[in-house]
């Protein structure tokens, strides 16, 4: 019983301790059993009552919680499995009772150091598990650093965004308010910029996944309507000008496209060309679009009125422009309409429906001196 109990512990222990690595350490997608199943039994917990949270702003306020608390829990979580772990050690090498063995293994875990070794072995496995519960402490503490910087670092841009995007973010007032400051069309949104940003939001929420669930220190900001603000803007001057597409442009719409894909699962590879050839067909195709590009007529119309606002330049066709618009358009709203619900994210015009529903919450508009 003690010898069985003895390899059951070293075995857990191991595979705790590899679990720890994995979650903090190695960059490793979904990572291991024991984080996804803290993290999606909180968000759970949490979106179950949002039902009787009437606006979003408090919604907002109740969700803030639930990727710091998800952190937490993981480490209590991980730091328990290894007090019984190391528990069964010592109930392998002593002749205590399983009780007084996790006694003496929690003990030693959190440093406290209030129950004294029995034997040789015992002392041999207080050693290591104080060492344990050393590092452990210090893996998280590195992890809540890194994620701390990746988390300023994708925040820092969508503030910068405001000016133009407004807040909430919205396509068609990057345009605008673009056109207002006189900013040239690869200012609007700084395409090299914003390809930079996706690829590192990527990275860093491919490594970390609970930074998706890190709200913004601003209610009205969210890194899914960051990017979809973006992304249609983009889309629409593509779709206003075609003939000259700006190589930039595409390759953004491309990032972030194939980010989308890589955080909900749907493909592992960085690089694919399929999404630049399927915006390309879209960009040059006279066709119709093969859904509504998830935008009513009532939606669009909203969208021409902010650009007409400030007299920006629009396409004589404007009929053609949205049909080109809502084909480009296709091909990433469906990603990014999950991650939105899913998320929560903030109810901006252009970005889907949210459950619980909650109202849209439209930008200020910019207007030009002629309109004011």
């Amino acid at each position: 019983m003690r010898v069985a109990s003895l390899i059951l512990g070293i075995v857990l222990t191991v595979w705790t301790v590899l679990a720890v690595i994995q979650a903090m350490l190695i960059p490793s997608g979904p990572g291991p059993l024991i984080t996804r199943v803290v993290g999606r039994c909180v968000r759970v917990m949490a979106y179950a009552p949002l039902a009787m949270i009437r606006t979003y702003s408090r919604q907002n306020k109740w969700l803030a919680g639930v990727a710091p608390i998800s952190l937490l829990i993981q480490l209590v979580v991980y730091l328990t499995i290894l007090i019984f772990t190391t528990g069964l050690i010592v109930f392998g090498t002593t002749d205590l009772t399983f009780i007084n063995s996790l006694y003496q293994s929690g003990s030693t875990l959190t440093t406290l150091g209030i129950v004294e070794p029995v034997n040789v072995a015992s002392t041999i496995t207080t050693f290591i598990a104080a060492f344990l519960g050393l590092v452990v402490i210090a893996i998280f503490i590195g992890y809540l650093m890194a994620i701390y910087g990746a988390l300023v670092s994708r925040e820092s841009q969508m503030a910068r965004l405001s000016i133009l995007a407004g807040e909430p973010a919205w396509g068609p007032q990057i345009l605008a308010r673009g056109h207002v400051l006189g900013l040239p069309a690869n200012q609007a949104p700084r395409y090299s910029d914003w390809i930079d940003w996706t690829c590192d939001v990527r990275l860093n929420q491919r490594v970390n996944p609970i930074l998706s669930d890190f709200r913004s220190t601003a209610e009205l900001r969210h890194w899914v309507i960051a990017m979809l603000a973006v992304m249609d803007a983009t889309a629409l001057r593509i779709s206003f000008d075609p003939e000259h597409v700006d190589p930039d442009a595409l390759q953004l719409l491309v990032e972030c496209c194939v980010t989308l894909s890589i955080l909900d699962g749907s493909t592992t590879h960085a690089h694919n060309w399929g999404k630049q050839d399927e915006i390309r067909r879209a960009i040059t195709s006279d066709s119709k679009s093969p859904t509504d590009g998830g935008l009513s007529s009532d939606e669009w119309h909203a969208g021409i009125n902010a650009l007409q606002l400030v007299n920006y330049p629009l396409p004589i066709d404007l009929d053609a422009a949205r049909e080109r618009f809502l084909t480009i358009r296709h091909i990433y709203i469906d990603q990014i309409y999950a991650f939105a619900k899913q998320l929560h994210a903030v109810p901006a015009p252009w970005s889907g429906t949210r459950t619980p529903a909650v109202d849209t919450i439209w930008p200020e508009l910019a207007r030009s001196q002629e309109t004011r």
